[in-house]
């Protein structure tokens, strides 16, 4: 019979592959919740939000998006039924202080991920309770817009902290992201976002990934019609990742909208909805992950813009 110290053993690797080197996310690099994607609307494009994001989730997709808020957005997101007890939530705001002066535009990011209810055995194999595996990111960012050659520029900057904490093993580390969106017309924008530049956490260094992207409005400035794609390069993977996505969205009365998405993340299936009442919003993503035993998961995301 397998003693407790094996069980123990097996369901402690497996956790830690689970959760550490990230077989629940996108890759199985360090703090792979850094690659996840925010915002419910995002994830049901496929996650593809770098040169489409312009509320406060621009904080993690692209921070030159968070120049395109007018006054104050904000966002939060909550993963629902997620397998092996894991969490995933997220909270950002964006702010610009005035748009005569052009300060510019401030942000605050926060994203959190984690596996609850452990269970931890000594070597008598004798119940020692439970522990819990947490990482947390924060970003304060900083973006400006100005006209540039008759077309709207933007950049941003994100200082990065993150911190993981497994049981009595505490680190933290820094970093930052760094990234642009020009406005081509009322129809095309394109963006560059350099994410986890130099993020280190206890001498182990977080990849750095390359997002560029691409936003469509066929119908003009009401972006009633919203196709985004973006192409993902992580330093040290052989491969490459596409993220394809729409958002349909049509206004019944004249404060409420209907919204309805759909995309591949990297191949994998998504699709959400989401209503609109004058400034404030609802989101609904189905995704799925890469890896089986993990099965599918839903997002729910709530955004409002002052």
């Amino acid at each position: 019979m397998v003693s407790k110290t094996a069980k123990f053993l097996v369901v402690f690797c497996l956790l830690s592959v689970v959760c550490i080197s990230g077989a629940w996310a996108d890759d199985n690099h360090m703090l792979p919740m850094l690659r996840m994607g925010v915002g419910a609307r995002a994830l049901a494009m496929g996650g593809a939000g770098v040169a489409d994001a312009h509320d406060a989730t621009a904080g993690y997709w692209n921070p030159a998006g968070l120049a395109d808020i007018e006054c104050v957005s904000l966002a939060g997101m909550y993963a629902a039924e997620m397998t092996i007890d894991r969490t995933f939530n997220y909270f950002g705001i964006g702010w610009t202080p005035s748009q005569v002066t052009n300060y510019g535009t401030f942000g605050f990011t926060w994203m959190n991920s984690g596996v609850d209810d452990i269970s931890k055995y000594n070597s008598s194999d004798v119940y020692q309770g439970t522990f819990k595996d947490q990482n947390n990111a924060f970003l304060v960012s900083w973006a400006f817009k100005n006209e540039w050659m008759e077309r709207w520029f933007s950049f941003g900057f994100s200082f990065k902290i993150v911190s993981m904490d497994i049981d009595t093993w505490n680190k933290t580390g820094f970093g930052g992201d760094a990234g642009i969106k020009f406005v081509v017309d009322r129809r095309v924008s394109i963006g560059l976002m350099v994410q986890d530049i130099g993020t280190k956490v206890d001498q182990e260094t977080v990849p750095t990934t390359i997002r560029t992207g691409l936003a469509i409005y066929p119908m003009g400035e009401d972006h009633s019609l919203s196709i985004a794609t973006d192409y993902v390069t992580t330093r040290h993977r052989d491969d490459e990742a596409f993220h394809l996505g729409a958002e349909y969205m049509w206004e019944f009365s004249e404060n409420w909208s209907a919204a309805l998405m759909g995309g591949l993340n990297d191949g994998s299936f998504a699709i959400g909805t989401g209503l609109k009442y004058s400034w404030f919003r609802f989101d609904y993503a189905y995704v799925t992950d890469k890896e089986d035993f993990l099965h599918e998961n839903h997002r729910l995301s709530m955004t409002a813009e002052f």
